[in-house]
């Protein structure tokens, strides 16, 4: 079940990551703004913060152990 789980979070932070760069990062996109600040800032910084989530979640959820220790 973990292996499910963390496949669908790492695709989840894939998707976000590539879907942000293919269609909300466009260049000279400056329209529309939300309180005089371009859209393309707040849907950058909500991306961010979303796969710096993820990216804890993982972290968590599924902590790395190194097989060499053994």
């Amino acid at each position: 079940m973990k292996s499910k789980q963390w496949k669908t979070l790492v695709l989840a932070v894939i998707v976000l990551t590539v879907g942000a760069f293919l269609f909300l990062f466009k260049e000279n996109k400056l329209e529309p703004t939300l309180a005089g600040i371009p859209f393309v800032f707040w849907s950058g910084l909500l991306i961010t913060i979303l796969v710096v989530f993820a990216t804890f979640l993982g972290s968590k959820f599924f902590p790395f152990e190194d097989p060499k220790k053994q």
